[in-house]
């Protein structure tokens, strides 16, 4: 059994920079692969893979499962209705803190800073060293993304917020200003709440606001997926029992403590295919699209 896992469906092409990583697929490419999953395949939802493994129940040849994080809004304004017309379920995985507060993922706002920035450089204080990066052409800006959301993904919250902040201030960008609401706006609770009413749609958690829970210490990576779980019921009136790892991921105290919150299923972001004997809270997924990862069921 493969799952699948997309970020966000765009109506059209990307401009310069901005999703280089193909995080986010185009309309056109989402619709063969949804026509192909349904002629070819066996779509069954995140509680059909629970309870196969749970009850220890084989999978059906050629099963799989789709999965959204995030919550971007084109989730539930281009994908979902393509979902819906060929009756397909997927789940949803939230980040509650950035659709109340309007928040655009910091990873995001780097990216948008140094795409649009006319500065030749930037540095950032790495390993308490200052280390210089060069933005005279497309190909030094992808790099510097690339090795900067890395380098930010190895440390703590408070650490990367600084870096953060000081991109945003080195690049003179108001990112805002430059974002590209098809790509980058998160969803409204309002959008989500009318998606949910299908029975086929189902949303879990993915933290607050897409802060690594590896990153936090044990209290603070409990506060943020009980904060999630409580927000989310709040404004949804549904209790999350699925919850997908930021980056994928996770560490044997963040699982049990995910097993004592009522959570019964935690996809990661490896490359796999699962079995009736896979670990719930180790269940493998195909980033389709992203940085170059190929869907899983081309010939």
């Amino acid at each position: 059994m493969k799952i699948l896992c997309y970020h966000g469906v765009i109506n059209n092409r990307r401009k310069g920079i901005e999703n280089f990583s193909k995080k986010h697929i185009e309309k056109k490419t989402f619709i063969k692969q949804i026509k192909y999953l349904k002629k070819n395949t066996n779509i069954i939802s995140i509680d059909d893979v629970y309870n196969n493994i749970k009850n220890k129940i084989k999978f059906k040849k050629n099963s799989v499962c789709i999965t959204f994080d995030d919550g971007f809004e084109n989730n539930f304004t281009v994908a979902a209705p393509i979902l819906k017309k060929y009756n397909i379920p997927a789940i949803f995985y939230l980040c509650p803190d950035s659709i109340s507060k309007k928040l655009f993922f910091w990873v995001d706002i780097i990216e948008i800073c140094i795409a649009n920035t006319k500065k030749k450089s930037i540095f950032i204080n790495k390993n308490k060293k200052n280390t210089k990066y060069f933005l005279t052409n497309i190909q030094r800006k992808k790099k510097a993304i690339l090795n900067i959301k890395n380098y930010c993904k190895s440390i703590t919250d408070d650490k990367k917020n600084l870096i953060v902040n000081s991109i945003i201030f080195q690049s003179g960008v108001n990112y805002k200003k430059f974002i590209n609401e098809n790509i980058y706006k998160p969803a409204s609770w309002s959008q989500i709440n009318k998606c949910i009413k299908s029975k086929i749609f189902s949303i879990g958690g993915h933290s607050l606001n897409h802060s690594l829970l590896t990153n936090k210490t044990n209290l603070g990576a409990q506060i943020d997926i009980l904060k999630t779980i409580r927000i989310i019921k709040k404004k949804t009136k549904i209790r999350v029992k699925h919850f997908s790892y930021p980056e994928g991921r996770y560490n044997e105290s963040i699982i049990q403590f995910m097993k004592k919150n009522k959570i019964v299923s935690c996809p990661t972001a490896t490359s796999g295919i699962n079995s009736e004997h896979t670990d719930l809270f180790k269940l493998k997924r195909y980033m389709v699209g992203f940085q170059g990862i190929r869907f899983p069921f081309q010939p």
